[in-house]
Formats: C-alpha cells, sequence, structure tokens
C-alpha cells in the first residue's frame, strides 16, 4: 500500500499533498491510508499505466 501511496504521489498534485501532509505528521495513519485515498491512489497508477502505453499503430519513419 506504501508502494502505490508513493507512486500516485509523485504522479497526481492532489496525491502528493496527502503525502506532504503524512510525512509532516499533520494526519496519521488511518486517514493516509483511508479506502478513499487507496482507491484514488489505484485510479493515478491506472491512468498512468493506461497512458505508457505505445499506441498500436504507428506509421513508418523514413529518414
Amino acid at each position: 500500500m506504501e508502494r502505490l501511496m508513493f507512486s500516485a504521489a509523485a504522479r497526481d498534485a492532489s496525491m502528493a499533498r496527502h503525502m506532504y501532509l503524512f510525512a509532516s505528521r499533520l494526519i496519521g495513519p488511518l486517514r493516509f491510508l483511508n479506502p478513499v485515498a487507496l482507491a484514488k491512489a489505484s485510479v493515478v497508477n491506472l491512468r498512468h499505466r493506461g497512458a505508457a502505453v505505445p499506441p498500436a499503430h504507428l506509421p513508418p519513419t523514413t529518414p
């Protein structure tokens, strides 16, 4: 779960802010790992994973 949260924080500003609040001890572990935050981190990481896939059809490049 920690890895999920760290990778989402690297990709999304609101998740980075959430990580900052936890790292600076402004929120506790229960609020940091609440179901809503975990779901959002999953969505952020899945969107990133989908965006990283190159298109299947690339036109040939000619020099």
